[in-house]
């Protein structure tokens, strides 16, 4: 009877601490709610967007001389082109009701991805053609479709490529553009410049014969020139942009997708292209998204990304 009454005693005094302690009882525990990833009591169980609404606006890493993509209006400051209307649209998916949600900061690639590392920018767009994950990014994409084209007079009688041969063609240097040129077998005779509008200024002025970009920022071009620049649609090659985000974000890089799929299907995407280029051609084919990169070692994480032209 005493060995009883003992044995019931150091169950009370000495099982139940431990299980209070996660010492191992035997009973099944009470299901508990798992933890928050988020920083805030409502939160998505994203960070960066936690962040973000938190705020109360978008800290998007671009650039701010790419007519057609993204580029800063002389005058009054702000920002057009189609990464400031899938910016605006990222900033209300994720709820911010200020009519201006979205604050730009620009600066080359590789200052815009050292602000994405260090958390001086929530996101980061603005030409990026890699979907290679790097040190502590990850890249979410392709949003837009692009391809390197050529940009003429159209009043120079150019219609195809093969009219170019032999014939100066611009390109922004440090781009990679001239040895897509070369490989295309367009023409091995490149001037390179520092800026995009230089290559514009050249053509108008009839010192180079074309200028080859990007077919997204040669729109921009093309529809800043007022009808006197046309973009032959060649497509020498396939490439797309892409959103940096930060690489641990996972359930950010499901909701990106998951938008950007919702703007492909319901038309909202091809509104926004016809925003930035017109109505005059069909809005093209939404891209389709590619599957994050498997990172299966640390030194598989680099890879170099294309500067922009510029």
């Amino acid at each position: 009877m005493h060995r009883r009454s003992a044995l019931a005693a150091a169950v009370v005094m000495g099982v139940l601490p431990l299980a209070a302690c996660g010492g191992g009882s035997s009973e099944t525990p009470t299901p508990t709610e798992a933890p928050r990833t988020s920083v805030t009591e409502d939160g998505s169980g994203s960070p960066t967007i936690d962040k973000i609404r938190q705020n109360g606006r978008l800290l998007m890493g671009t650039t701010d001389s790419l007519p057609g993509v993204s580029v800063q209006e002389q005058g009054n400051g702000k920002y057009s082109g189609f990464d400031t209307q899938l910016s605006a649209a990222i900033a209300k998916e994720i709820g911010l009701k200020d009519p201006d949600p979205v604050r730009y900061r620009s600066a080359s690639l590789d200052t815009r991805l050292n602000s994405l590392r260090s958390g001086d920018v929530d996101l980061v767009v603005g030409a990026i053609k890699t979907n290679q994950p790097q040190p502590q990014i990850a890249f979410v994409g392709p949003y837009l479709k692009v391809a390197q084209d050529l940009l003429v007079r159209s009043d120079s009688g150019i219609t195809t490529a093969a009219q170019l041969a032999d014939k100066p063609v611009c390109v922004v240097a440090e781009t990679g553009a001239a040895q897509k040129l070369k490989a295309a077998r367009v023409t091995q005779n490149v001037v390179e410049e520092n800026l995009g509008s230089r290559c514009v200024e050249s053509l108008q002025a009839g010192r180079v014969s074309a200028f080859s970009a990007d077919d997204a920022v040669l729109r921009g071009y093309a529809g800043q020139a007022k009808g006197a620049l046309k973009v032959l649609g060649v497509k020498l090659t396939d490439e797309g942009y892409y959103i940096g985000i930060p690489a641990r974000d996972k359930e950010l890089r499901r909701q990106l997708e998951a938008m950007l799929k919702k703007a492909f299907q319901d038309g909202s995407w091809a509104r926004m292209y016809g925003e930035v280029y017109g109505t005059a051609e069909p809005a093209p084919t939404p891209p389709v998204l590619s599957p994050a990169p498997v990172t299966t070692t640390p030194s598989s994480t680099t890879a170099t990304t294309t500067p922009p032209p510029r």
